[in-house]
């Protein structure tokens, strides 16, 4: 569903209007908004593999997770921000995170770059996600090793209970999710304090400075479509 952004000052990520879908697919697991309409319409598309409207990230049974990215790259570095604040809150290793800068798909709902809003608009609800990510993590990888969730934790891309510890990869190839938050689900997660933060703050590898050096990057300049002979964006 696109949202119209009808004041400047209010962010526009509205999820008293959607729920968190945790879902498996035949690839890994999927962590999105689910649709509007309940649990019962993101169970559905949990069962089809459709994920919709907005996908924030996924992991595969390798434990790589791919954050999508809605904000326009601009030489901000915006993709390894909003990745950074999804896999600070997912205690995930940095060396398996990767962005992808999605399509024009309404799906992603209103794309606004400027003013920045990216970071500060994307904070609350990645961070969210992440942590709730964390949190399934936590309880597949616990019933695995059989132990109690309360006893574990999550760290550096694995569930750890003692001496007993296993990667997400292990635990995405061998669980089964279907979680559903809901807004106030979510709301009342507890996201890090600041002393508690790993990867936000902290030196990293900007994950699109390679695109940008050797060419592989494509920006909204790059688009081509057959016949085309000049174009610009549609506002």
């Amino acid at each position: 569903m696109r949202k119209r952004l009808t004041n400047p000052a209010k962010p526009e990520f509205d999820p008293s209007r959607r729920s968190f879908l945790i879902g498996s697919t035949a690839a890994g697991v999927t962590l999105a908004f689910g649709i509007p309409g309940g649990q019962a319409a993101a169970s559905d598309a949990a069962a089809n593999n459709l994920f919709d409207p907005t996908i924030w990230f996924t992991m595969d049974t390798d434990g790589n997770v791919v954050v999508n990215i809605i904000r326009a790259e601009m030489g901000q570095h915006v993709g390894t921000a909003i990745a950074r604040i999804v896999a600070d809150e997912l205690e995930a290793d940095w060396d398996k995170v990767s962005i992808h800068h999605v399509d024009s798909d309404p799906k992603w709902g209103m794309m606004v770059t400027g003013g920045s809003w990216s970071v500060w608009q994307s904070f609350d609800p990645m961070s969210r996600a992440g942590a709730a990510g964390r949190i399934e993590l936590i309880k597949a990888g616990a019933q695995l090793m059989g132990v109690d969730p309360g006893d574990c934790v999550a760290r550096n891309h694995e569930v750890r209970c003692g001496d007993k510890a296993i990667g997400y990869g292990e635990i995405v190839s061998k669980a089964s999710f279907d979680t559903t938050y809901s807004a106030e689900d979510l709301a009342a997660l507890t996201i890090k304090p600041a002393s508690e933060r790993r990867l936000i703050g902290k030196p990293s590898q900007q994950l699109d400075i390679p695109g940008k050096v050797d060419g592989t990057a494509v920006y909204g300049i790059d688009a081509e479509v057959e016949g085309m002979v000049y174009a610009r964006p549609l506002l």
